[in-house]
């Protein structure tokens, strides 16, 4: 992915949720990396094979994916190496900022007929959505005594909002 790119796909995740973000450019004397800052956390990334205040920098690669508190920083002296990476910027967007759940409480699903569903028991069941966060969901089944945790968004639809 490109750097522009990079930073259309933070603005727009920022944007989806009423968050204007501000992404700093690499400046030639300072830090090479572009970087973001949200909830304490910085958000970064590199130009691959170019200095990030070059004008080519914007059609290089985005690379070297990072996150790290805010006033936390890496030691030279030592080790410590503040923060870790991730895969893509869609990760590091999410670390920062969890996307909303796609279901809400009280909000009656079905399992689907996925094969992580059959394994679970819970393909073809109805029940109702008692908590859901970060992709995962705690269910009530119909019948069911008490409810069952950690079950993916992505294994469930939705019956009646």
């Amino acid at each position: 992915m490109k750097v522009r790119n990079a930073i259309k796909k933070v603005k727009s995740h920022f944007k989806k949720q009423g968050i204007d973000i501000e992404i700093n450019s690499p400046s030639e004397r300072g830090s090479y990396k572009w970087s973001f800052e949200y909830n304490g956390y910085v958000g970064s990334f590199s130009a691959n094979g170019c200095r990030g205040w070059a004008p080519e920098a914007l059609d290089a690669g985005a690379s070297l994916f990072h996150v790290r508190r805010l006033d936390d920083h890496s030691d030279s002296q030592s080790d410590y190496f503040a923060g870790y990476f991730r895969d893509n910027i869609t990760q590091v967007c999410e670390s920062l900022l969890p996307s909303p759940s796609k279901y809400k409480p009280g909000n009656l699903v079905r399992g689907k007929t996925t094969k992580r569903a059959q394994r679970w028991g819970f393909s073809g069941k109805v029940g109702l959505i008692t908590k859901c966060d970060s992709g995962q969901a705690t269910v009530l089944w119909h019948g069911a005594e008490k409810p069952s945790s950690y079950l993916s968004e992505r294994d469930l639809e939705l019956v009646s909002g």
